[in-house]
């Protein structure tokens, strides 16, 4: 398994599809399932989000004031390139084994 350097900079959770997601200081991941109280979890195709800080900070530097958690992503990254990584992969979250 190869690892890629980054960290987790914002964890965020919705009570509705489709809007804005609240950073929260920690959640609970079920496996198969998603994250615990947010909207997305369930047995979808798409149960947790991720979102590349550097996307973000693209479009502040566009003029728009956005905080994590503006586009319904579940987690926002930095030093993940989030757009390389097949389908299929595995990310492991937390302290290291």
């Amino acid at each position: 398994m190869n690892s890629r350097p980054g960290k987790i900079l914002s964890i965020n959770i919705g009570q509705e599809v489709g809007s804005k997601k609240q950073p929260v200081d920690r959640c609970r991941m079920v496996a198969n399932f998603g994250i615990a109280d947010d909207a997305h979890a369930g047995s979808d195709i798409r149960q947790v989000s991720l979102l590349a800080e550097e996307s973000i900070e693209t479009i502040r530097y566009k003029g728009l004031s956005v905080m994590f958690g503006d586009f319904a992503e579940n987690l926002t990254t930095e030093g993940i390139d989030l757009l390389s990584l097949p389908i299929g992969t595995k990310l492991r979250i937390g302290c290291p084994p």
